[in-house]
């Protein structure tokens, strides 16, 4: 969610490469059109793999892509699929893999990202979920008619929690 005010500001059909474990909260977010479950794991270069899977976005015909990730292997899918546009921070060192790098400014996660394209107010996370899912959910899990959710916080710290929970803590 905290790359959701990006996408809330981009323009047009947005598909956007997940991690397998993410994809189903990301195909909920109402900006995304499409999802690609990326099939890398975590710490292997796996160069193969992420150089077939850019020549199957080249076919697309993708004109920029957003690199989230501050790690170089991030940044080579779309350098792969030859996306004339490539914007990111710069990270590990991504020259020539990013051809818009961006200084990473000092700012909670959901910012940080929503500044790549551009200012203005942050918009709020949502999500698409049917009344029907929610009370499939609620039966499943035995949860009482009303409830309420707290996380004010984030395991790493004030960087990854949205703003307004940061100006409560």
């Amino acid at each position: 969610l905290m790359a959701q005010p990006l996408l809330a500001r981009l323009q047009g059909e947005i598909d956007v490469i997940a991690p397998a474990w993410v994809a189903p909260v990301v195909r909920r977010m109402p900006e995304v059109s499409g999802v690609i479950a990326a099939p890398f794991r975590h710490g292997p270069l796996q160069l193969r793999e992420r150089w077939a899977l850019g020549r199957t976005l080249k076919k697309k015909g993708y004109a920029e892509a957003f690199v989230l990730p501050n790690s170089w292997k991030s940044a080579l899918v779309p350098f792969f699929a030859g996306i004339p546009r490539r914007t990111g921070y710069v990270g590990e060192a991504r020259y020539g893999l990013l051809n818009d790098l961006r200084r990473a400014p000092e700012a909670p996660m959901s910012e940080h990202y929503a500044r790549l394209a551009g200012d203005g107010p942050l918009s709020q996370p949502r999500l698409r979920v049917s009344p029907e899912e929610v009370e499939q959910a609620r039966r499943k899990f035995g949860i009482a008619a009303r409830y309420a959710v707290l996380c004010p916080g984030a395991e790493y710290g004030p960087a990854k929690r949205w703003p307004y929970f940061s100006e409560l803590a």
